[in-house]
């Protein structure tokens, strides 16, 4: 049989819902003042009444005195009372004032029905005060029956406005005991993250919010599914902040962290987790394996017995690295690769060098380092070697363009630089005399020290992970740049500092020594003679074929020309030649758009001047010898004179470029004086010969290290007695006016 289902009277209110507040009401709060105001009000109709019928009554009787003389069933129409009605006039604007009002101090900026939470519950009070004394306030001056009808409307108001004040405090209360509980247990999660370094504290502030939220949803009323996932997502937020915070040291810690606590966290912060940590965790991999890397040593395999006589023990293991093995093991790699007179050049070069240079060829893709060899010694310059490929001089132009590309942009790295020579019968551009290598300083590079390419290939391939392996390797190549980078600007900047001293009147000895060894022992060496130069009045000279190569190097390659060093040629350029070069760079650095079209224009200017030159028998093709050098001379001094000319005319008519007509003029005033003058016999310029530093004797070398050693303090290296030796040569070079200089035999 059904059964209707009745109201069992033992079910308990929510928690929630109950109060144990004591409810003190008198009979104003039950609406006293509605019902005084209702009985008003009828006595006021009744009163309104007996008036009503008074006047009919009155009306009535006037009529019946009057007789018919307006008119059979004519009755005249009185008007209103004019001071009733202005009484309720009054009595209506008073209560709009006051409604305003009332809407404005809920409603308005800050009113109490836009407060929430605690702010709405203490604000109450105050809203109950003002309103009633602002009834007060708008019914002043208000007497007799305006005031009643004032007061009676204003007072059923009032109420309305106190019901909605007492409903919306309630529902306030328990907004700011939820916001209340809320921050309470985000209280207790921040103090969980903040000591991640303690386990005990997070336990203990983990389960104090979880007590938290215990308490708040026994006091809302949640059910076990509710009070299960506020919980779960508590403690999972917790270990989710925590792994965030250890992100921010170590993300491989943070990911240890996060797997060990996979279990307490939800799908959607193990996702975001994911997400914000893959990156990082990956990024910290590759910069942990290219620190371990970068930090091994250069690995120097140990050569077989006797390889390199006493050089080498026979004992010792393969694999160490070139600190620990000396860098004079290079040696025997470099002797493998000796063609002519290379195994003498080998064996005159420091061991700083030796290490540079095999460390760069070691280095080099297999394609190139395979046929690279070392030719011999080079001429004019100590401590310098030709390099060649598979038998032929680089400077020949006859190696493929990635081999020159990568020696020279490299060398750099290594310590080393590619000079210019003074080698008569050296004619090609100075783009292609890239022969010759020669070291900036007498230390080994970091390069030469660090891993070698292969050494950092077989560690890449050591990396499982494809991701790591990639930033891994992209971070070890940025780092080796930026290695290269900041030596080039070290040596850069002490070369400045050594030429600034030297234009202000002192000598490299007064440049600290630290910045000489920065500078490199060709700069110092650069530096003496450009001193003895100045000291026979001829500073302002210029190597007329080196600022005719420069300025075809600039015109042919801008970019290449943007990574010379001009301070290595300072000594040979004068104050204005060195100026226009350098504007000259500065253009190509740049990458203005103009500079490079009037680099090409000048480009062909020089190769019709070479062509016509030619024509009328100035040329070094064929000739030898000093009369060589004559050609040379010339050639450049024309094509100098032409490059001026151009930059004249440019200057003369506002920057406008000439034309080929222009250029066409200006080259044939230019080679009418040629035309016209007789040959003259080529002179030969007195040149003071002395041997190399290799060439002297045992006894001597000693002796000037001996005398060198009283001056530092110390022992000299062999690279600064070669340097002391220099310096003495050049000032016997000065001494005897020998004005070609000084020629090592």
């Amino acid at each position: 049989m059904v059964t209707v289902p009745e109201y069992q009277s033992n079910v308990a209110t929510r928690p929630i819902f109950q109060s144990k507040l004591d409810v003190k009401a008198d009979a104003t709060n039950f609406g006293k003042a509605v019902g005084e105001g209702m009985v008003k009000l009828s006595e006021g109709m009744e009163k309104l009444e007996t008036s009503i019928s008074n006047v009919k009554a009155a009306k009535a009787e006037r009529a019946k005195q009057q007789g018919t003389a307006k008119g059979a069933g004519a009755t005249e129409q009185k008007a209103p009372d004019p001071n009733a009605l202005d009484n309720v006039m009054r009595a209506k604007d008073r209560e709009n004032q006051l409604a305003a009002w009332d809407r404005n101090a809920r409603y308005g900026e800050g009113g109490f029905m836009t407060l929430t939470g605690q702010a709405a519950v203490d604000g109450r009070a105050d809203y109950e005060r003002r309103l009633m004394e602002k009834r007060k306030e708008i019914g002043a001056g208000l007497t007799g029956e305006a005031a009643d009808l004032y007061g009676r409307a204003a007072d059923a108001r009032i109420n309305a406005s106190l019901q909605s004040a007492v409903v919306y405090s309630g529902q306030q209360r328990k907004v700011w005991f939820q916001q209340n509980a809320a921050q309470r247990v985000d209280n207790f999660a921040r103090d969980a993250v903040v000591n991640f370094t303690r386990p005990d504290l997070v336990t203990k502030n983990v389960a104090a919010g979880l007590l938290e939220l215990q308490e708040q949803g026994r006091l809302e009323g949640w059910s076990g599914d509710t009070m299960m996932a506020r919980g779960s997502a508590f403690v999972s937020g917790v270990h989710r902040d925590i792994t965030l915070r250890l992100a921010e040291d170590d993300p491989i810690a943070a990911d240890r962290y996060r797997n060990d606590h996979a279990g307490q966290m939800t799908g959607a912060d193990s996702d975001m987790l994911t997400e914000a940590l893959e990156g990082e965790i990956s990024n910290e991999h590759s910069k942990r394996e290219a620190g371990a890397i970068l930090t091994r040593g250069r690995q120097v395999p140990g050569p077989a017995a006797d390889a390199v006589g006493d050089l080498v023990d026979a004992g010792e293991p393969a694999g160490r690295t070139v600190a620990d093995a000396g860098p004079t093991r290079f040696r025997q790699a470099l002797a493998a690769r000796v063609a002519g007179g290379g195994a003498e050049a080998v064996d005159r070069l420091d061991e700083s060098f030796a290490t540079n240079l095999a460390a760069m060829i070691e280095d080099a893709p297999p394609a190139i380092r395979d046929g690279l060899q070392i030719i011999g010694s080079a001429k004019g310059a100590a401590n310098a070697v030709d390099l060649g490929w598979n038998g032929r001089p680089l400077k020949s132009g006859a190696a493929p363009r990635g081999v020159f590309d990568y020696i020279h942009d490299n060398a750099a790295r290594y310590g080393m630089y590619f000079p210019l020579i003074d080698d008569p019968e050296q004619a090609a551009p100075f783009s292609t005399r890239g022969g010759t290598v020669a070291p900036r300083g007498n230390k080994i590079s970091p390069r030469a020290l660090g891993p070698s390419a292969d050494d950092i290939d077989r560690s890449l391939a050591d990396i499982r992970d494809e991701k790591v392996r990639q930033l891994t390797q992209r971070r070890i190549q940025t780092t080796l740049e930026t290695q290269a980078r900041a030596e080039d600007a070290r040596n850069k900047q002490a070369k400045a500092e050594l030429w600034r001293a030297i234009d202000e009147g002192k000598t490299p000895d007064d440049v600290p020594r630290e910045i000489r060894q920065v500078a490199g022992m060709e700069a110092v060496s650069a530096a003496w003679n450009y001193m003895q130069t100045a000291a026979k009045g001829r500073a302002g000279q210029v190597d007329e074929v080196l600022l005719y190569d420069m300025r075809r190097y600039a015109a042919m390659d801008p970019d290449g020309f943007a990574g010379v060093d001009l301070s290595d040629y300072r000594g040979r350029l004068g104050g204005e030649a060195f100026r226009q070069l350098s504007e000259l760079q500065n253009g190509a650095l740049s990458g203005q758009a103009a500079m490079k079209r009037e680099g090409l224009q000048l480009a062909d200017a020089f190769a019709q001047s070479q062509r016509q030159l030619e024509s009328i028998g100035i040329t070094a093709n064929g000739r030898f010898g000093a009369e060589r050098q004559a050609a040379i001379q010339q050639v450049a001094r024309f094509q100098n004179a032409l490059a001026s000319e151009i930059a004249a005319f440019k200057k003369e008519n506002n920057g406008r470029t000439p034309n080929e007509f222009d250029i066409a003029s200006i080259r044939n005033k230019l080679l009418l004086p040629l035309v016209l003058r007789e040959p003259e016999p080529v002179k030969e310029t007195p040149v003071l010969e002395l041997a190399d530093w290799a060439d002297l004797p045992p006894d001597a070398r000693q002796a000037l290290a001996s005398e060198l050693s009283r001056d530092l303090g110390r022992e000299p290296n062999e690279a600064e007695a070669m340097g002391y030796y220099k310096g003495i040569a050049s000032l016997l070079a000065l001494a005897t006016g020998a004005d070609g200089g000084v020629r090592h035999s």
